[in-house]
C-alpha cells in the first residue's frame, strides 16, 4: 500500500482521542483501573513509572485488606447479620457469599487492570494515532456520558444510603462491622460505576470512529469509479480497509484485556441481582407472618430494590458499549461485500478482510465465558428467574423443618 499511517503522524498536536475519553479516564486512573500514562503525541506517549507503581499499590492494598477482611466474613458471618429475626440459614448464606463477592469482584477487576496496564496502554497510543487520519478525512464527533453518568452516580448514591440507613439504624451490627459493610459496598460501587463509564466512553468513541468509517465507504459503494478515477479509488479503499484493520486489532485486544474485569463484574451483578430478589421475595412473604414487620419490610424492600436498580443500569452501558462496537465493526463487512461487486480492480484488496471477518464475527465476551451484547440482560434475568424458583423451594423446606421442630416440641 502506498499510503501509511506512520507517516501522517505529528508529534506538535495533542491525540484527540485520548481528550475525547479524558472525563472517563481520569477517575479510572485513580482506581487503578486504567494505567497512568505521560506524553500526548506518539513519540512521547507511554506508561508513567510513577502510575505502574500506583496501580501496583492500589492493588495490592486491595488484595491483603480483602483477605484479611474475608475471614472475618467466613467465620463470624453471623456479626454481619442484617436482619436477625428475619434471616435464616439460607438468607445468612446468600448475604455472605454476595459480600464475598463484593470483595472479590472490586479487588480482582484492579489486579488485571493493572496486570495488562501496558496492553492497555498500546491500545490507547494505537487508536490515538488513527486519528490523524480520521482528522484528515473530515471527522469531528465527540462522544459524551454525562448524563449518563449523572444516572449511574445518582443510582449508586441511592444504594450507599438506603444500605447506610438500613445498617446503622435498623440493625444490631456493631460499628466495626458497620464500617466493613459500608467499605465493601463502597469500593464494589465505585469500581462498578467507574469501569462502566469508562469501558462505555471507550467503546462508543471507538463506534462512532468506526461508523464514521463504515459511512465512507457505504458513499464510497454509491460512487461511479471508472477509467482514471480507478486508481485513485483504489487508493482511498486501501487506506481506509488498513485504518478498519487496525481498528478490528484494537477492539480484539480491547476485549482480553478488559476481559478479567468483565468476568467479575458480571459475575457478582448476577449473584446480587439473584440474591436481592430473592430477599425482596422472602421480605414480601414475611408480611403474613405480623403487621410489626412492615417497617423493616420496607426498609428491606427499599435496599433489594435499589441493589437491583443499580446492577440493572450498570450491566446495560456494557452490553450497550459492546453491543455497539461490535455492530458497527461486523457492518464493515457487508459494506465491503457491496463493493467488492463494482470493479475488479477492488477485489483482491477486499478478499483478505472479508474472508476473516465472515469466518468470525467480532462478539465481546467475559473472558470467554458467555457473550456480551443486547441479548446478555435478557439471559441474565432468565437465568435469575431459575434460581430465583430454586432458592425459594429451599427456603420453604427451611421454613417446614422449622414448624415441624416447633411443633413437636
Amino acid at each position: 500500500m502506498e499510503w501509511k499511517l506512520d507517516s501522517i503522524l505529528s508529534v506538535e498536536r495533542e491525540m484527540k482521542f485520548l481528550v475525547d475519553i479524558q472525563t472517563a479516564a481520569k477517575p479510572a486512573q485513580f482506581c487503578a483501573l486504567v494505567p497512568w500514562y505521560s506524553g500526548h503525541d506518539e513519540e512521547t506517549f507511554q506508561t508513567s513509572r510513577i502510575g505502574r507503581w500506583y496501580g501496583r499499590l492500589v492493588a495490592l492494598v486491595l488484595l491483603l485488606s480483602t483477605i484479611k477482611l474475608a475471614e472475618g466474613v467466613i467465620f463470624e458471618s453471623g456479626q454481619y447479620r442484617l436482619l436477625t429475626s428475619a434471616q435464616g440459614d439460607t438468607e445468612e448464606i446468600n448475604r455472605t457469599i454476595e459480600t464475598l463477592l463484593c470483595m472479590f469482584s472490586y479487588t480482582m477487576m484492579a489486579l488485571s487492570s493493572v496486570q495488562n496496564a501496558s496492553r492497555h496502554c498500546r491500545i490507547l497510543k494505537d487508536s490515538a494515532g488513527i486519528d490523524e487520519f480520521l482528522d484528515a478525512c473530515g471527522y469531528r464527533r465527540k462522544y459524551s456520558c454525562r448524563w449518563l453518568g449523572i444516572l449511574v452516580a445518582m443510582a449508586s448514591l441511592g444504594v450507599l444510603g438506603v444500605a447506610f440507613y438500613y445498617i446503622h439504624y435498623r440493625s444490631d451490627i456493631k460499628m466495626k462491622r458497620q464500617v466493613h459493610l459500608m467499605l465493601f459496598y463502597s469500593l464494589q460501587l465505585l469500581y462498578s460505576t467507574v469501569f462502566s463509564l469508562y469501558l462505555n466512553t471507550m467503546f462508543m468513541n471507538l463506534a462512532q470512529r468506526i461508523g464514521f468509517l463504515n459511512q465512507r465507504l457505504e458513499d464510497f459503494s454509491l460512487t461511479e469509479t471508472e477509467g482514471a478515477c480507478d486508481r485513485d479509488s483504489w487508493r482511498e479503499l486501501s487506506n481506509m480497509i488498513e485504518v478498519l484493520c487496525k481498528f478490528r486489532y484494537i477492539t480484539e485486544n480491547l476485549n482480553s484485556v478488559a476481559g478479567v474485569a468483565l468476568l467479575f463484574f458480571f459475575g457478582f451483578s448476577f449473584y446480587t441481582v439473584t440474591n436481592q430478589s430473592y430477599l425482596a421475595f422472602a421480605t414480601l412473604t414475611s408480611i403474613a407472618g405480623s403487621v410489626s414487620s412492615q417497617s423493616e419490610t420496607a426498609n428491606t424492600m427499599g435496599l433489594s430494590c435499589a441493589w437491583v436498580v443499580a446492577e440493572t443500569i450498570t450491566m446495560a452501558i456494557i452490553c450497550n458499549a459492546c453491543d455497539c462496537l461490535a455492530s458497527e465493526t461486523n457492518a464493515t463487512a457487508q459494506i465491503l461485500a457491496r463493493v467488492y461487486g463494482k470493479s475488479k480492480h477492488f477485489q483482491n484488496l477486499i478478499d483478505k478482510y472479508l474472508t476473516k471477518s465472515i469466518k468470525q464475527d467480532l462478539e465481546f465476551t467475559a473472558y470467554g465465558f458467555f457473550s456480551i451484547d443486547n441479548s446478555t440482560l435478557f439471559k441474565i434475568f432468565s437465568a435469575v428467574t431459575t434460581y430465583l424458583v430454586i432458592l425459594i423451594q429451599f427456603k420453604q423446606l427451611e421454613d417446614s423443618k422449622v414448624e415441624d421442630i416447633a411443633t413437636n416440641t
